[in-house]
């Protein structure tokens, strides 16, 4: 009925994007809604610039781990104590754009 049902905050480095808040309404997931967000953000980026996209995810949040990585995201590695509210440590995940290829998400196997 007119509210906000999704939203993405990020931060503009020199090569990269960095996502520093991701949030679907509980109500409106699986929609595609997520995906069309991060399709238009993907879509934006260019080989020759900003090439990747970097953040964080709780390692907890199973959900968000497999959503991200359906689009082509990589686990590169893990940030221990990384969240200031828990002990919880996140994986940290990356996005790819590759020369030469249009900059839309891949699934990739795994």
């Amino acid at each position: 009925s007119g509210g906000v049902v999704g939203y993405m905050l990020y931060e503009l480095h020199r090569t990269k994007v960095h996502i520093l808040n991701f949030a679907v309404a509980r109500t409106h997931r699986r929609l595609g809604i997520g995906t069309a967000m991060l399709t238009k953000l993907i879509s934006k980026l260019s080989t020759q610039r900003r090439n990747r996209i970097v953040l964080e995810v709780r390692e907890t949040n199973l959900p968000a781990q497999v959503f991200f990585r359906s689009l082509g995201f990589l686990a590169t590695s893990v940030l221990r104590d990384f969240y200031q509210d828990t002990t919880e440590d996140a994986y940290l995940m990356h996005f790819l754009a590759e020369a030469n290829e249009e900059q839309t998400p891949r699934r990739l196997a795994g």
